[in-house]
């Protein structure tokens, strides 16, 4: 079986997965997220091996488990409960230095330093994925399938149009195969989308929030996958992972969601609602 093969079979069948969890019910979709908060997290202490650093893994899931569900009960309103897991992570993080007290590891305080920053870089934004899915406090699929549509539409309209006009490299030092042409064409492409997802999911009063989402999606998802690269070339590495044949791992999958997720969240907390 060919690459190009794989790479659509494993691709339709993670779609399938991640939109099914979200027309299914508010529990799908939680224990979507949660499987893949959990694996990016274990793939991002995996490769940062590569840096000498041995990451508290246990340590490292608990905190991002918490703050999603943090971000899960808020998102609903329901503040208490919220309080109460942030207030668990206390003495989580406290564990995690002294734990290092214990390390042979030379690099003891860049190995909190790594643990940290994965639940900074990949639990917190699927954390505020909450806030797109109870945008007032009720379930509503309309938002997620809609940021997820545009998202997946800006990464194919823009390798298309990247491979058929692209010249002029975006950011060659980091990704060299990204050019100017394949960034504006999934821009244009995914903004014009936006209104028939405006059609699909009459959310907000206008189709213009729709527009401004699409473009949200498309520069912090641009930039959420260059700074995936970036991360990969400091560690020497292709692929975070081999969950999807033909298309690395699952934190390869969720790189743009990393960033656009929350600038989305803070657009329809500071614009919309």
């Amino acid at each position: 079986m060919n690459n190009f093969v794989k790479r659509t079979l494993s691709g339709a069948v993670f779609v399938t997965v991640v939109i099914g969890s979200v027309l299914l019910n508010q529990y799908a979709y939680v224990g979507m997220m949660v499987v893949v908060l959990v694996w990016a997290m274990l793939e991002y202490y995996d490769i940062v091996i590569k840096d000498r650093v041995h990451t508290n893994k246990i340590i490292g899931v608990l905190c991002g488990v918490a703050v999603f569900a943090a971000g899960f009960f808020y998102a609903q309103g329901i503040v208490s409960v919220s309080g109460k897991i942030f207030l668990f992570l206390i003495p989580i993080v406290v564990l995690l230095f002294i734990s290092q007290l214990y390390s042979t590891d030379h690099y003891s305080f860049r190995a909190i330093a790594y643990t940290i920053s994965g639940v900074a870089y990949i639990a917190l934004p699927l954390a505020l994925c909450n806030g797109l899915a109870f945008p007032e406090g009720h379930y509503e699929r309309g938002i997620l399938l809609g940021f997820f549509i545009l998202l997946w539409a800006n990464d194919t309209f823009a390798y298309l149009t990247g491979i058929m006009f692209g010249k002029h490299r975006l950011f060659e030092r980091i990704s060299p195969k990204k050019s100017w042409e394949g960034f504006f064409g999934g821009l244009i492409c995914t903004i014009a989308l936006s209104l028939l997802v405006a059609r699909l999911f009459p959310i907000f009063p206008d189709h213009h929030h729709w527009m401004a989402i699409a473009a949200i999606i498309v520069v912090f998802g641009v930039y959420g996958d260059l700074i995936e690269s970036l991360l990969k070339r400091n560690l020497k590495i292709k692929d975070s992972g081999h969950f999807l044949p033909g298309h690395g791992g699952i934190l390869d999958r969720f790189d743009s969601v990393l960033l656009a997720a929350p600038m989305v969240f803070f657009y329809l907390k500071a614009i919309v609602f």
